[in-house]
């Protein structure tokens, strides 16, 4: 028997029939590093939350779950608590203290361990993971990716012989984001330590797993390494369209060319791939494309001079930001956890006021016109006080003088625009990561708002939603809508965009259309532009350079 054995299991969710896990039959050995990934939807947080018993969902099971030949349940919860390590998805959901101290301390002490081995253990993990700085900050201090490694020095702390993570880099940007899968891997190399990853971002990731598990509706369809399952994929009797969109760059290049064999996985290897196929195309010169763009029609929201800092005497979050947004027009800012990305979201719908400088809408003080101004937080629970989607909708629209008939008018259309039918009787948190984000929106637009203000509207959502949400953002455009996005999804940032800026020590830097911003950057750019930039020059999405790709070849022409 292998360390981790899965045995037909099913599951549904206590109140519903319907199965969220069918017969998932798999077996891990000790030490492997495995990649769980699949469409929204698909099961893996469920998965993940049945292999550690203090978060077993309410619901019925069947079948057995065996962590190194002891059935799961009969654990002692002392062993599991500590030997089976869980990061969950949002950083803020796991911490429980008001300091970061006191955090990695937490766990230490509910076991009973002595002060001086938590100190010892405490050292030891703040010097592995080089977060020295973090340990006497106050946890409302740190941004959200401090939070995340402080979170996963916590589990570290107790020493765990299994690690289980639920998209835990979906906060991060992507720098932070790499060195976070940086740590998983020398954990794991290095130490030893049994991996589970659950993630809808798999270009960094899909290439390091020593096994790929992948899930569609419940049920365990492919379970391989990385490469066989690239090729696995195209033949699979299931259609996991919905699913190839997600995977790697270099995959869906491959994908795309109809070759058979090996496929490349990795941003090196999609490079070689390319040079193989086009070996006469010369080396394109890379040139300075990134130049401040100005916008040539009248700003409809400008920010000028715009300073904030939380506390009198505390440091500035902002720091003499100026912005023009025109009508229509969708704006993306990316950049590191920390730099007041949304804190300038917050500004500019009025939940907090800057002490220096001024924001216009249509030529007037912002407060004037608040009531244009949607926004969206990062969780999109907190806009619902109802249990139903619905019965959310028309308690909003209550408080709004208009007559039943334009009532249901508004709300049609936004369920009409946003696809919602199938989710506007649920209740907002059995919702998944898409759908709420799209029933949180569809509230936004019941006030017509001519502003939208959008804070990481993918987080939790794989490619296809992704695809879908560009689709109506685009649409929204079109009706005069403008739209200001923070994101660290860069890919993205990349199709939606008209343009994007980078917010670096609490101000707006360099801003560019998308193809400019991305084919210019090394680290802040696409899997995509890093794959092609040498042979195509300013491509930034891979669709781009699939249709460049088959272009050269002829195909299609």
């Amino acid at each position: 028997m292998d360390y981790l054995e899965i045995k037909n299991l099913s599951f549904c969710y206590a109140g519903s029939k319907k199965l969220v896990l069918k017969n998932v039959t798999m077996s891990i050995k000790k030490g492997d590093f495995v990649l769980i990934c699949g469409a929204s939807g698909s099961g893996k947080s469920t998965l993940l939350k049945m292999i550690k018993p203090q978060l077993t969902p309410a619901g019925e099971q069947t079948g057995e779950i065996y962590l190194n030949k002891e059935e799961i349940t009969s654990i002692p919860e002392v062993f599991s608590t500590s030997k089976i390590g869980y990061v969950m998805q949002n950083p803020e959901n796991q911490i429980v203290t008001d300091s970061a101290w006191h955090e990695l301390a937490f766990g230490l002490e509910n076991i009973g361990l002595d002060s001086s081995e938590i100190k010892s253990r405490i050292a030891e993990m703040v010097n592995f993971l080089g977060i020295q700085d973090l340990v006497e900050y106050q946890t409302k201090d740190l941004s959200g990716g401090q939070k995340q490694l402080l979170n996963l020095a916590s589990v570290l702390v107790m020493r765990p012989d299994i690690l289980i993570l639920d998209e835990p880099t979906t906060q991060l940007d992507p720098i932070a984001s790499q060195n976070f899968v940086d740590i998983l891997v020398r954990l794991n190399r290095e130490m030893g330590l049994t991996i589970l990853l659950a993630e809808h971002a798999l270009e960094s990731v899909f290439s390091l797993a020593d096994n790929v598990v992948l899930l569609d509706k419940g049920e365990l369809i492919l379970s391989d390494k990385p490469a066989s399952i690239s090729s696995q994929i195209k033949d699979n009797r299931h259609d996991l369209s919905r699913f190839m969109i997600s995977l790697p760059s270099a995959v869906r290049l491959y994908h795309a060319s109809g070759l058979s064999g090996k496929s490349p996985i990795t941003v090196i290897e999609g490079k070689r791939f390319l040079a193989q196929q086009f070996p006469e195309l010369p080396f394109t010169e890379e040139k300075n494309l990134a130049k401040q763009t100005k916008i040539k029609e009248k700003p409809m929201l400008q920010l000028r001079n715009c300073w904030f800092r939380y506390e009198k005497n505390s440091r500035d979050i902002l720091a003499g930001v100026d912005l023009d947004l025109v009508e229509g027009e969708i704006f993306s800012l990316v950049g590191g956890n920390g730099t007041g990305k949304t804190t300038l979201l917050k500004i500019i719908a009025g939940i907090h006021k800057c002490y220096r400088g001024k924001i216009m809408l249509f030529k007037q003080p912002i407060k004037q016109n608040q009531q244009v101004v949607g926004y969206l937080p990062q969780e999109p629970q907190m806009m619902f006080i109802r249990d139903s989607v619905t019965d959310d909708y028309n308690n909003y629209l209550d408080s709004k003088k208009m007559d039943e008939q334009e009532k249901c008018n508004r709300i049609e259309n936004v369920v009409t625009l946003l696809d919602l039918n199938e989710v506007i009787r649920q209740h907002p948190l059995d919702l998944s990561g898409g759908e709420c984000q799209r029933a949180a929106l569809g509230k936004l637009l019941l006030m017509e708002p001519k502003v939208l203000l959008l804070d990481e509207p993918t987080k939790g959502i794989d490619n296809y939603g992704k695809k879908q949400l560009i689709r109506i953002l685009k649409q929204l455009s079109k009706q005069g809508k403008t739209i200001l996005v923070v994101t660290h999804d860069l890919d993205f940032a990349a199709e939606l965009s008209d343009r994007c800026g980078l917010f670096f020590q609490n101000n707006l830097l360099t801003t560019a259309k998308p193809t400019q911003f991305f084919s210019h950057h090394t680290f802040y750019t696409t899997a995509a532009s890093r794959i092609s930039r040498e042979l195509f020059s300013n491509l930034v999405t891979t669709d781009e350079v699939i249709e460049a790709y088959l272009g050269a070849k002829g195909v299609g022409s």
